[in-house]
């Protein structure tokens, strides 16, 4: 038996076959999953992460349901990271097209949506956007402790789904404050609710 063949034997020991596996494979296997999907989300970059889009969340759930399939034996390792290598590659192509056609972005992520035109809500694009009044004011209650959208400039539901309000209604000057859910500004840095910067 050459090295190959030991080495192959030893690998067939540790993680098992199909899905009749002992404790101790799992565990292996988790191991071996783990290691490989940080670096393939390295490879995917932070965009991944920071999951803008409905793409971007997309990719992250079938990596998961790909890669947990080769945790419990459901798949083979080979199929597994065939698969979410494929997934994390179209990722990269998708994040290089966004970031040099405006229009294939527009596509792939969508737009933000104005809710307030002329200091009222605009109540067609609130349920197109399948919001209420009272979801707003939840969200703003928890930005800018008011439930009036009296002093707001701008009401916009992100690419994200998130809600962002603008203060100030000076046309095209600079807005006085600028909250998006659990984001607030410290001296113009942003701060997240953990109180930490982003150029911390």
């Amino acid at each position: 038996m050459d090295s190959v063949e030991v080495i192959v034997d030893v690998m067939r020991q540790l993680v098992g076959e199909g899905d009749n596996l002992a404790w101790w494979q799992g565990a292996v296997r988790a191991a071996i999953i783990f290691v490989g999907t940080w670096a393939m989300l390295r490879l995917a970059g932070r965009r991944a992460f920071a999951q803008k889009t409905s793409f971007d969340l997309c990719i992250i759930l079938l990596l998961g349901a790909v890669l947990s399939r080769a945790v419990v034996g459901a798949t083979s390792f080979a199929v597994a990271f065939s698969a979410a290598l494929a997934l994390v590659l179209l990722h990269r192509v998708v994040g290089w097209l966004s970031s040099r056609s405006p229009a294939f972005d527009r596509a792939t992520g969508g737009h933000a949506l104005d809710l307030l035109r002329e200091g009222e809500l605009d109540r067609e694009r609130v349920i197109h956007a399948m919001l209420t009044e009272e979801d707003l004011k939840a969200n703003l209650r928890a930005t800018l402790q008011t439930d009036s959208f009296d002093d707001l400039s701008r009401v916009v539901l992100e690419r994200d789904g998130k809600v962002t309000f603008v203060k100030g209604r000076g046309g095209g000057r600079v807005p006085a404050a600028l909250a998006t859910h659990a984001v607030s500004r410290r001296n113009g840095v942003p701060v997240h609710a953990s109180g930490r910067s982003d150029d911390a």
